[in-house]
């Protein structure tokens, strides 16, 4: 996985009282934020680390929208090299796309750099979307209508940073390859991957896979000002644009949304500096104190995740070492190799799965074309080629490990395997079927309901189970 790990040493060494980490995870519990693993650094040496099993830290896991500050720090290294200038204009460098789509070039599109995406202000209402966005998103892209011109307001846009992606591989950079050579191999970091759009081009906003301890060394490569082991990786200039405020983006003084975005980095209150990703996923940067946390979790209270670390830890750092607390840090100590993140269970009343649902072919979106079969406790999802996709057992969680299925998006890296666990029951003569992505932090549902004109099938994302996002429901 990873040479170079970084130095162990007490949270008392660090200047922290332990009984501040468990009040960190006593606030998160009580507040159902579901952490997976967090690891606390101050002056470059971790002082405590936690893993909720299934997780461990040799367990791959995506980092979500945290993949564009690695984005990022690509399109700065290869400024300074003098590959690619921050101020050339997406026209120059897409002008085949342009000519060959007989796309129109308004002002707003002639004067769109790379700077304006890399602080997120390209000018246009919305990012593309939809299916035919993946297939091609240069275009997707090129052809989104425009609201003001570029550089005036902030907007979200991943697909601004996947150009990011795209502009270094017109000048021949690729960003996965390049990210190794460049920033990860010298840190001592293998083991990562990304996942690419049908063109081959690694997806820059999302989709890098990655393990914690690499989300905290970016973090102290960062407060570095760009250095690791006396090598300048990343020019110190770029390192202290990205982290500083390029555009206002709010004016609300308690929300981390609001408080100014940098280059695929956003400022925080307490003066602090995080990339982050969905379902929280985080790489919090504080140069006052010196420190840095690394946190990955499935949960939508992002804020109040940030919330209970600035409260319970960040805020609690003491200047000087303290005296060590040995009876605290047994309990840290136990309390940390008890840890576990669990998905609940499907519902099931113990009947008889109906004969109906033991063999069907469900054929459901253009993702998801399976065949289901269920002999006593064991339930399998099957594709067209005979590779087992899921493997559910009855009232536990069963888990497999198979190639990654994220279509259209792919990896380089398919002979790593990804972990799956899934799990069924059968309540009210309905069958509901669970699978969660290990790495990738995310639960669908398929719930089949016998009826008069056939079988209902409901296909949901329930990663949070209080936001259902429903894909498909059909008859078959």
């Amino acid at each position: 996985m990873q040479e170079q790990k970084l130095e162990r040493i007490t949270p008392a060494q660090a200047g922290l009282d332990p009984q501040c980490i468990i009040n960190m995870m006593d606030r998160m519990e009580k507040e159902h934020i579901n952490i997976t693993s967090f690891m606390l650094l101050r002056h470059g040496k971790v002082l405590c680390e936690a893993s909720y099993e299934p997780y461990d830290a040799a367990q791959l896991r995506t980092v979500y929208s945290l993949s564009k500050t690695f984005t990022s720090m690509a399109v700065g290294i290869a400024a300074g090299e003098g590959k690619i200038d921050l101020d050339e204009k997406i026209t120059d460098l897409f002008a085949a796309e342009i000519e060959n789509g007989k796309i129109q070039v308004g002002k707003e599109l002639a004067s769109l750099s790379l700077r304006h995406l890399l602080r997120m202000s390209t000018g246009q209402e919305k990012e593309p979307g939809g299916s035919d966005c993946w297939d091609d998103m240069v275009s997707a892209f090129l052809r989104e209508p425009f609201h003001e011109m570029p550089g005036e307001v902030f907007r979200y846009n991943s697909i601004a940073t996947y150009m990011l992606s795209a502009s270094l591989k017109k000048k021949g950079i690729d960003l996965e390859h390049y990210l190794e050579e460049k920033l990860l191999t010298p840190m001592g970091i293998s083991g990562t991957r990304w996942l690419r759009d049908p063109k081959g081009i690694c997806v820059g906003g999302f989709g890098f896979s990655l393990y914690p301890e690499v989300i905290a060394k970016l973090g102290q490569m960062i407060l570095q000002g760009g250095v690791w082991n006396g090598v300048q990786l990343v020019p110190k200039d770029y390192i202290d644009m990205a982290t500083s405020k390029q555009i206002e983006n709010g004016n609300d003084p308690d929300s981390d949304w609001a408080q100014g975005y940098g280059y695929q980095m956003w400022r925080c209150r307490h003066n602090a500096v995080r990339g982050d990703g969905m379902y929280g996923q985080f790489c919090i940067i504080h140069k006052e104190t010196d420190t840095v946390l690394a946190m990955t979790a499935v949960t939508s209270d992002m804020q109040g995740e940030m919330n209970a670390y600035y409260d319970e830890v960040l805020l609690k750092y003491q200047d000087e070492p303290l005296s060590e607390d040995e009876k605290t840090m047994e309990v840290l100590k136990k309390r940390l190799n008890e840890l576990h993140y669990v998905r609940p269970l499907p519902e099931d009343d113990g009947f008889d799965v109906p004969d109906a649902f033991k063999k069907v072919d469900l054929s459901l979106t253009s993702f998801f074309d399976l065949s289901l079969n269920i002999e006593g406790n064991t339930l399998t999802l099957t594709g067209k080629d005979g590779e087992i996709w899921y493997r559910a057992e009855r009232g536990s969680w069963s888990k497999i490990n198979r190639k990654v299925h994220c279509s259209p998006f792919y990896t380089e890296k398919d002979s790593m395997d990804t972990p799956v666990i899934g799990a069924w029951g059968v309540k009210n003569g309905a069958l509901t079927i669970r699978v969660y992505e290990i790495e990738f932090l995310e639960e669908d549902t398929l719930t089949l309901t016998e009826a008069e004109d056939g079988i209902h099938v409901s296909f949901a994302n329930t990663t949070i189970p209080s936001n259902p996002n429903e894909y498909v429901k059909k008859v078959i």
